[in-house]
Order: C-alpha cells, then sequence, then structure tokens
C-alpha cells in the first residue's frame, strides 16, 4: 500500500517557534531543513497527506495568522507496515460482514 507524501515548507514568526514545533507532523530528526531569517523561522520536510489535515487552520490559529505553509506533492511511499495490517484488518471484517 502506498500513500502521498508532500513537501512542506512552513513559515514561522520566532515568538510562536515553540508552539509549532509541538503540532508540527513529524519528528525533528526527520526534518530535512531548518533555516532562520532576521524575525522567521523556515522548516522543510516530508510529511505524509494524511498527516496535513486541518495543519493550515491550526497554524494560522496557534501564530494569530503570521504563520503560512505551503505543500506540494512529491512522490509516494509505502504505509507502515501498523497501519496497513490495520487497514487489513479492517477490510477483511467489512468483507466477511457482507457474505
Amino acid at each position: 500500500m502506498l500513500e502521498p507524501i508532500y513537501e512542506v515548507e512552513v513559515t514561522v514568526p520566532d515568538d510562536h517557534m515553540g508552539d509549532v514545533m509541538e503540532i508540527f507532523p513529524v519528528d525533528e530528526e526527520k526534518l530535512s531543513v531548518w533555516t532562520r531569517t532576521a524575525s522567521h523561522q523556515i522548516i522543510r520536510s516530508s510529511i505524509p497527506l494524511k498527516e496535513l489535515y486541518h495543519y493550515s487552520t491550526t497554524l494560522r490559529s496557534m501564530t494569530q495568522g503570521r504563520g503560512m505553509h505551503r505543500q506540494k506533492f512529491s512522490h509516494y511511499d509505502e504505509v507502515p507496515r501498523d497501519v496497513a495490517d490495520k487497514i487489513i484488518s479492517e477490510y477483511e471484517k467489512s468483507r466477511h460482514g457482507e457474505e
């Protein structure tokens, strides 16, 4: 099973960086680029699409409308095994229920 992976760039004012890192949907060791400007920090990373639902609304709310993000499709990657097992299990249950 494959899932869509997106390249994401998040620009955040310095004073909100700690809060935003708490909701950023990727572990710090998986961040690909982290740069700093005079008053903002920019984070770039690859993130599964399922992790990005409602992210823009939460980000704008948390940063008082000053944080923003961009995302674009990058590639497909394998779904983690535990997630694939859960999907297969749910499918099998629904399939047996229809017979």
